[in-house]
């Protein structure tokens, strides 16, 4: 997230779990500095995404973005979003 917000970029954290539950997940893990706005996951959210990072395949193809496996547990190993990184210093944008 540093590097997106390095870059001018607005980060925002959504959730099926709710907005509530999104902003105890962010200051848990020390986060709020990198974040603009908690939001429950709603298609209607404003404002849009432009580009989204998340585990359900409909809503990227919706609104364009990158594809993560679902979180289930902490795994050390998981590189998923080095893969959004590499996408956006494809496009130009960090």
């Amino acid at each position: 997230m540093e590097c997106f917000k390095a870059a001018g970029h607005r980060v925002f954290v959504w959730s099926a779990g709710g907005a509530t539950y999104v902003e105890r997940v962010v200051a848990t893990h020390g986060l709020s500095v990198f974040v603009d706005g908690c939001f429950d996951k709603d298609p209607r959210v404003e404002p849009r995404p432009d580009f989204i990072v998340d585990d359900d395949w409909y809503l990227v193809e919706k609104y364009g973005g990158c594809l993560v496996s679902q979180y289930r547990a902490l795994d050390p190993g998981d590189r998923g979003l080095y893969a959004v990184l590499d996408h956006f210093v494809r496009l130009g944008h960090l």
